[in-house]
């Protein structure tokens, strides 16, 4: 049976999920499939882009806002922090490629809040920074065993302020 980019992908998916970020590598992703490590440089180009595609896979349901920013925060929230490192592998994904979902969802969601275009796609790389940042706080906290203020609380809060200051205009106030 031939190797596939999917099955790659599979792998890596259930190592991240299985063992945390760190113990994923192109060897460890080939051991698993039992095939030579050159073998997945066919599909992948490195390690890089796979875990680029992992991050794409996790966050596949958010590709729609329903419910609103919030709401798709608050599932942005709930796919990545089942994740050992999931917060840390979907940062690295983000940095690789800036559409990642749901930027184009949030990005949709925040022009029908009366947002221009160029407004939507600036507010939604801020606010996708902090959420991000916010959940690799509290996902390292809890892997590390750091007492502190319960996560999602503090995490929805603050995407509440950054939303509600609504658009920047550049004009003086």
């Amino acid at each position: 049976m031939a190797l596939t980019a999917a099955e790659i992908v599979e792998t890596a998916h259930e190592l991240v999920g299985d063992y945390g970020l760190q113990d994923v590598s192109m060897r460890r992703v080939a051991a698993e499939l039992g095939v030579a490590p050159g073998a997945l440089y066919y599909h992948v180009p490195n390690k890089q882009e796979l875990l680029r595609r992992v991050g794409h896979r996790i966050l596949q349901p958010l590709h729609r806002a329903e419910g609103g920013p919030l709401a798709l925060f608050s599932r942005l929230r709930e796919a990545v922090l089942p994740f050992r490192d999931g917060a840390d592998l979907i940062l690295i994904a983000y940095a690789l490629d800036p559409q990642l979902p749901p930027v184009p969802a949030l990005q949709a969601a925040l022009a029908q809040d009366e947002y221009e275009a160029a407004q939507a796609a600036e507010t939604a790389g801020q606010l996708m920074r902090y959420a991000l940042g916010a959940l690799a706080v509290e996902q390292n906290a809890v892997l590390f065993g750091a007492s502190g203020q319960d996560g999602e609380p503090l995490y929805t809060a603050g995407l509440q302020r950054l939303l509600r200051t609504g658009p920047v205009s550049d004009e003086p106030g």
